[in-house]
């Protein structure tokens, strides 16, 4: 075999190997299937935290929604919650992280249960705030928009 024939086959042999190596490789990657868009989820009990802040949930008539937001009242700092008419606050309790009482100031959290008592478009709003101090606008916000349906 010549000098010429053996880098021939050579080259032959690369480009085989190349081709069976990314033969696998020409899909998109995507087995799972179709992607389908977001839809609703609907709930007759839903407990949201800060991580769902600005969130939009769908609930039925008569659903409760549980609201629990990190809260530290030694500091002076309450949540101000208000809600749409078609909501109605159940309950309003802090529950401090500490049950023994032996750690001042250790902060808790602020759960409110709400139900949902008119169909439409409904919020959930509060405000992390001090009482005695005037609304600023840099207040941390919480703020839930409520489709009841």
């Amino acid at each position: 075999m010549n000098h010429t024939t053996l880098i021939l086959s050579l080259g032959i042999v690369c480009l085989l190997a190349m081709a069976v190596a990314f033969a696998g490789c020409t899909g998109t990657g995507n087995t799972a299937g179709p992607t389908l868009p977001p839809t609703p989820v609907q709930a007759s009990h839903l407990v949201v935290t800060q991580e769902q802040n600005k969130a939009t949930v769908s609930v039925n008539p008569g659903s409760v929604i549980t609201v629990r937001l990190q809260e530290n009242p030694t500091t002076g700092y309450q949540w101000n919650l208000t809600t749409t008419p078609g909501l109605r606050v159940i309950s309003d309790n802090y529950v401090p992280s500490d049950t023994t009482g032996k750690l001042v100031g250790s902060g808790g959290t602020r759960v409110w249960e709400i139900s949902a008592t008119a169909k439409g478009e409904q919020k959930i709003n509060a405000f992390y705030m001090r009482s005695w101090e005037p609304v600023t606008g840099n207040e941390t916000g919480f703020l839930l928009t409520v489709m009841v349906i």
